[in-house]
C-alpha cells in the first residue's frame, strides 16, 4: 500500500514537472507600416526592412525609428525623385501580464502569448534645394564648425 502511494506521488511530481517544463512563452512583433509604402526602416540603427514589414523584438522601451525613402513622382520620359525622411523614436509599452510576479505565470502557461504592436508613420518629403542653397547651407556649417571652441585632449 505504501509502495503504491510512492508511485503515485512520484507520477504526480513527474506530471506538473512536464507541465511547467512545457510551458510556453511570449511572441512579441511589431508591424511597421509608412505612407509611403516601401521605405527602409531602421531600428536602434538596425536596418529591419522595407515597409510594411514585422520584425520581432525582445525588450519594452524606447526604440529610435529612422525611415527613408524614395519614390519616382514623375514620368517615364521625365522621372523626378522624391525622397522622404524622418528620424523618431517610439515606446513599445509593456502589457500588464509582463510584470513581476504576474510575467512567471504566464511565461509558464502550456501556450503560446503574443504581443503584437503596429506602428505606422506619414514619412515627409525631403524639401529639394537648388544648387545655391546646398552651397549656401555648407559654408554657414563650416564658419560654425570654424568659429566653434577648440577642445584640448
Amino acid at each position: 500500500m505504501q509502495i503504491r502511494g510512492k508511485i503515485k506521488t512520484t507520477m504526480a511530481l513527474l506530471a506538473c514537472a512536464a507541465l511547467l517544463s512545457a510551458g510556453g512563452c511570449i511572441e512579441r512583433t511589431i508591424t511597421l507600416v509608412t505612407e509611403p509604402p516601401g521605405c527602409v526602416v531602421y531600428l536602434n540603427d538596425v536596418e529591419q526592412g522595407r515597409t510594411p514589414c514585422t520584425v520581432p523584438f525582445q525588450w519594452y522601451g524606447d526604440y529610435d525609428v529612422r525611415i527613408r525613402g524614395e519614390q519616382n513622382t514623375g514620368t517615364p520620359e521625365n522621372p523626378q525623385t522624391t525622397y522622404y525622411y524622418l528620424h523618431t523614436h517610439r515606446v513599445a509599452e509593456t502589457p500588464w501580464y509582463q510584470f513581476i510576479p504576474i510575467d512567471f505565470f504566464v511565461d509558464i502557461l502550456p501556450f503560446q502569448a503574443r504581443d503584437d504592436k503596429t506602428w505606422a508613420f506619414i514619412v515627409p518629403p525631403v524639401p529639394d534645394q537648388s544648387p545655391e542653397q546646398l552651397i549656401q547651407n555648407a559654408k554657414e556649417l563650416k564658419s560654425q564648425l570654424q568659429s566653434a571652441p577648440q577642445t584640448q585632449p
